[in-house]
């Protein structure tokens, strides 16, 4: 959690860590929604093992920002703020599973162009501003469980519908306990229509 560091003037100074955040932008579900695919990942735990996600901690990453020195907090709310993005409803009508680090997912099966423009804009501003992003192509989905034993079957999913109205910034707190997720900025997209 590191953000770097600053050494102080003078030979025999030293180096002192300069505070950092683990942060990410997101989709943060609204309750309703939350809770349904928090039973979509105690259903996906019960067949597949691992663990299952808490409610608390679902969202659909736009942006992974990692080790973040805390003074660039204040400038990443106001490149957030220049975000232009319209509200969307999405649909998460698949369950996938990463072999290589066992994660158990859901997503869309089509990708709202609003979604797409929102991740496009917010990592074009952040790359400008020269902040270091990943670079593999933006695949929306919500981790829903981790370390599971086995892939889910195929089967036909129900679309478990989500209507995205803002995005936010969020630090990633660790402890004993596992990620803490705290919301620190959220910005509204515009109405349609």
């Amino acid at each position: 959690m590191d953000g770097g560091t600053n050494s102080g003037e003078g030979g025999g100074g030293a180096a002192r860590q300069e505070p950092g955040l683990r942060l990410f932008f997101a989709l943060w579900p609204d309750s309703a929604t939350s809770a349904a695919l928090h039973a979509r990942a105690r259903a996906l735990h019960l067949e597949c093992g691992g663990r299952a996600m808490r409610r608390d901690t679902i969202h659909l990453t736009l942006a992974f920002l990692g080790d973040t020195p805390a003074r660039e907090v204040e400038r990443l709310q106001a490149l957030a703020a220049q975000v232009e993005g319209e509200s969307f409803a999405l649909a998460l009508d698949r369950v996938g599973s990463w072999k290589r680090n066992r994660v158990l997912w859901a997503g869309p099966s089509i990708v709202p162009p609003a979604l797409a423009a929102l991740a496009q804009d917010l990592e074009a501003r952040l790359r400008a501003a020269g902040f270091a992003l990943e670079e593999r192509a933006f695949s929306p989905h919500v981790t829903l469980v981790r370390n599971a034993r086995v892939a889910p079957a195929e089967a036909p999913l129900p679309p478990l519908r989500w209507r995205v109205a803002s995005f936010v910034l969020v630090a990633s707190e660790r402890s004993a306990a596992g990620a803490r997720y705290r919301v620190i900025g959220r910005w509204s997209l515009k109405q349609r229509g």
